[in-house]
Parts: structure tokens; sequence; C-alpha cells
């Protein structure tokens, strides 16, 4: 009976050594990886508030270049840029004086030719992309008179006016087909929205404020802001910075 006991207790050790053991290297792997996540997540954060801080910035900016007035008011800026580019997409002949009418109220505005090319590369991603393109080559033949002999020329298609106009033009003996891979850069357009007011860590409105100049846009965090995670970790984060009259304070190292 004892020799069973003792046979059953030394299992029971086995058991709860090797759970010890698993408990201690799931532990070991928590340490090294969950910090790491946790500060991938802080500069995540950090980045899209800073992203958001910028595109207020010249919402603002743009804003007083319309109306040729400053505001505080985010979320009137806004809506007139916004606004503005929508009625100028819109309608290709809305420029110079011009008048908004919002919810909000009127705006006065003086609008420019190029402002949709601006609003779109301000707030666009630049890409890139590989188009493949169908060529069609004519063969071309023009007399040359000072040579008294036929010159034979390859062209393009889309450039072959300028040759048919020359007076020396004969005729196209032939006409090719080919393709060629072109890389083709483009601006992926976003339009700004209310959320971007907002730290999106706190949820807390940007300060915005008027400088001598220009416009300041500030984090709303003060001191350390602090969240729990995973229960003995935690997520740590401070002021995410400011532009002020266009100077960036994380560019300045």
């Amino acid at each position: 009976m004892t020799e069973l006991l003792d046979t059953h207790y030394k299992w029971w050790i086995r058991d709860l050594l090797e759970l010890a053991i698993l408990v201690s290297v799931i532990s070991f792997l928590g340490v090294l990886y969950l910090p790491r996540l946790i500060w991938d997540d802080e500069e995540a954060v950090e980045a899209e508030s800073r992203f958001y801080m910028e595109n207020v910035y010249d919402v603002l900016s743009y804003y007083e270049r319309l109306t040729g007035e400053r505001t505080a008011d985010g979320q009137w800026a806004l809506m007139v840029v916004n606004a503005a580019r929508d009625s100028l997409t819109a309608d290709s002949t809305f420029l110079s004086k011009q008048k908004i009418h919002l919810d909000g109220g009127t705006a006065d505005v003086d609008m420019f030719a190029n402002y949709t090319t601006v609003y779109d590369t301000s707030f666009g991603f630049l890409k890139t992309r590989k188009d493949t393109l169908l060529d069609t080559v004519m063969t071309v033949v023009n007399f040359n008179e000072d040579e008294s002999r036929y010159d034979t020329s390859f062209v393009r298609k889309d450039l072959l006016k300028s040759y048919q106009e020359d007076s020396t033009f004969v005729g196209i003996t032939d006409t090719a087909y080919s393709s060629h891979v072109e890389v083709v850069s483009y601006y992926d357009s976003f339009m700004p929205d209310p959320t971007m007011l907002y730290c999106p860590l706190t949820n807390q409105p940007y300060i915005i404020e008027l400088t001598e100049d220009d416009y300041k846009v500030a984090s709303p965090i003060e001191g350390t802001y602090t969240e729990r995670r995973f229960l003995i970790f935690a997520f740590n984060a401070r002021s995410h910075g400011k532009i002020e009259d266009g100077d960036k304070s994380w560019a300045r190292f």
C-alpha cells in the first residue's frame, strides 16, 4: 500500500514540475514579446496622432488662404476647406470670389485654379503603379530635298500629326504594334474628417491657437498617459508634440 502511495506521489510531483516548467516558458516568452507589442502600439498611436496634427494644420492654412482670415475653430475650417474642394470639382468655373453656404453660416472664399490639385496632393498618399501601354508605331516617309532622297522615320501615332503637316511628307508605309510598361506616380487622396481634430489616444480635441502670424496645433496630452495592458504591463504615452508656425517639434532632431 505504501509503495502505491509513493508511486502516485511521484507521478503528482512530476506533473507539477512539468506544469511549472510550461508556465515558466510561457512567462519568459511573454516578458520578451508583450513589451514589444506595447511599444509598437505606442509608436503607431504617436504616428497617427502626428499625422492628424499635420492635416489639421494644413486645413487651417488652406482656410486662411481661401478666406483671407484665420480661425481657431477647426470644425468650421474643415467644413469650408472640404466644401471648397467639392464645389470646384463639381463646377470648374467656381473660381475667384465665391460664397460657400454651409449649415454653420456662409464663407466668402477666393478660389484659385489649382486648388483641387493642391488639396489632393496635401491630403493624399503618393503611390506608384505599373501600367502596360500599347504603342502604335508608324513608318513615315519624308523626302529629303537637300540630298534628293527619301528618309524613313519610326513615329508613335500620337506624334504623327506634325510629320503629316510637314511639306516633305510622302506617306506611311507600315504600321507596327508594341507594348511597354510605364511606372506612373499618383496620389491616393482622402478627405479630412472631424475625427482628425481629436487625439486618437485620449479622444480629446487638439489644442488650436493663433500665434502672431500663423497657428499652433498641439497634443492635448499633459504629463504621462498610462493604460494597464496584460495585467502586469503598462501602455505609456507623453505629449505627441506640436506644430507651431509650420515647425514640427518631432522633426527637430
